[in-house]
């Protein structure tokens, strides 16, 4: 098991980044697969229940280089479903990754949140933890796949700033 922590300040409330930015479809279609360069990424079920929503979400991330152990293990696609549920009180956002090949053996949780920062400033955080069962590459595996994570909430970073001050939010 691996674990990652992360944390950006935005240009905006958190109020704003949880419902004009991370759940607005533009900034999802722009992020995923425009910045991120995704193939594949689009929300397949979204819904409010009371004070929580729930969105499973379908995509691909590019593979990119792979050293060849992994490769045998991934191939050339590395689809998943992510399942989260957002707490409108409490700013958190829960997520199950879920992947389209060995789903009984890779597993990645997520958990974001923000907190203000004051004149309409807050800082998100986010916790994740991989965990890959697999004799011989498991570790190697996790280290990847935060790697790459921590590499896509840095770009996020940066294109929500973007995004926010494009708005005017």
């Amino acid at each position: 098991m691996a674990e990652i922590r992360v944390e950006h300040s935005f240009k905006c409330s958190e109020e704003t980044f949880w419902t004009k930015v991370f759940f607005d479809d533009e900034y999802n279609r722009r992020l995923f697969l425009e910045i991120l360069k995704f193939p594949v990424w689009r929300v397949a079920k979204s819904e409010e229940r009371g004070d929580e929503v729930h969105r499973t979400i379908e995509a691909s991330p590019p593979i990119g280089d792979l050293p060849a152990a992994l490769k045998a293990v991934v191939g050339d696609s590395a689809g998943y479903e992510e399942r989260g549920v957002f707490n409108k009180k409490t700013h958190r956002y829960r997520v199950q990754v879920v992947p389209n090949r060995m789903s009984d053996k890779i597993s990645v949780v997520v958990e974001m949140w923000t907190e203000p920062l004051g004149d309409a400033q807050c800082k998100r955080f986010a916790q994740a933890t991989a965990t890959a069962k697999i004799f011989g590459v498991g570790g190697m595996l996790e280290k990847k796949l935060l790697s790459d994570l921590e590499r896509s909430y840095e770009k996020s970073a940066s294109f929500t700033n973007t995004f926010v001050a494009e708005k005017g939010l």
